[in-house]
């Protein structure tokens, strides 16, 4: 019998070979931050932790419990229930500009409507206040020139337009939202409507082993990250990683998700960010 040699290296195969490979990214303390840096040693995320005060985790769990209980009152629109980052109810508050706005105003979700009450409740309570606290500390820690930024700018833009008021009292971020229910799995996605050079703000609530689900992967960078409840973690919004990365303008955008957690378990999340043209003066 006479062979051919194809030259065909069978262990490349997709079948005995994933297309995608990320490393995993365990926390050693939870408690304590964990910059993402790349081979040039700049810092492009942050996984912020939270602080040791034993009161924040109380904090935390109080407006998880509230969440939940809101939701029950809630009503929520289709396409807040499912939509381009997953299938689950997410409800945006704050300060936008775009889809055809001609300046920054406040989102109709939580101004006016039948949800007015409940989503006020949980904005202007004392545990998301503090939440929404500790991460713009943490923002102004790891990246100060564009919290700078941020605050500049987004100080123009309420100096500007008077009537404008803000989510939190002391937090740079103009935008939130609050994504409910017992499985908050985002899919991949891109945050293409903010800010395109700054950082957006995940925290996570819930009741969960985060060794064993609700990883949050940053599929650009291929890092696949532990994420427990009631930590932070900071991530560019759009072509931040375009320099660092090494990536085409067209792909710039960051891509992310989060794992699925087990039947039994809760995962629940807050997030805060900027719209792109919210901070330009």
């Amino acid at each position: 019998m006479v062979e051919h040699n194809t030259g065909l290296n069978t262990a490349h195969l997709p079948s005995t070979q994933d297309g995608y490979t990320a490393r995993l990214t365990p926390l050693t303390r939870q408690d304590t931050p964990c910059p993402l840096v790349d081979s040039a040693s700049r810092v492009f995320a942050v996984l912020a932790g939270r602080p040791s005060d034993k009161s924040f985790d109380t904090k935390c769990k109080t407006l998880y419990q509230s969440m939940d209980h809101e939701l029950a009152q809630l009503e929520i629109k289709k396409g807040e229930a499912k939509h381009r980052h997953g299938n689950y109810p997410a409800v945006a508050i704050g300060v936008s500009y775009g889809n055809g706005q001609t300046e920054p105003a406040r989102l109709a979700t939580g101004e006016t409507g039948p949800n007015l009450e409940g989503l006020s409740h949980l904005i202007y309570s004392p545990e998301l206040q503090w939440i929404a606290f500790y991460v713009d500390m943490a923002f102004q820690l790891w990246a100060p020139r564009l919290y700078v930024h941020y605050h500049v700018h987004v100080e123009k833009m309420y100096e500007a337009i008077p009537n404008l008021h803000r989510n939190f009292c002391c937090s740079v971020f103009p935008c939130a939202t609050l994504n409910f229910g017992l499985k908050v799995q985002m899919f991949k996605h891109r945050n293409t409507m903010n800010l395109g050079y700054g950082w957006c703000a995940i925290t996570a609530l819930g009741r969960f082993d985060h060794t064993k689900g609700g990883h949050l992967v940053m599929w650009d960078a291929k890092v696949v990250i532990e994420f427990p409840p009631h930590s932070t973690v900071l991530v560019p919004s759009v072509p931040a990683l375009s320099a660092i990365l090494r990536l085409p303008l067209h792909s710039a955008t960051i891509t992310h998700l989060n794992l699925d957690i087990s039947d039994s378990e809760q995962r629940v999340s807050f997030t805060q960010y900027c719209a792109g043209g919210s901070s330009n003066g």
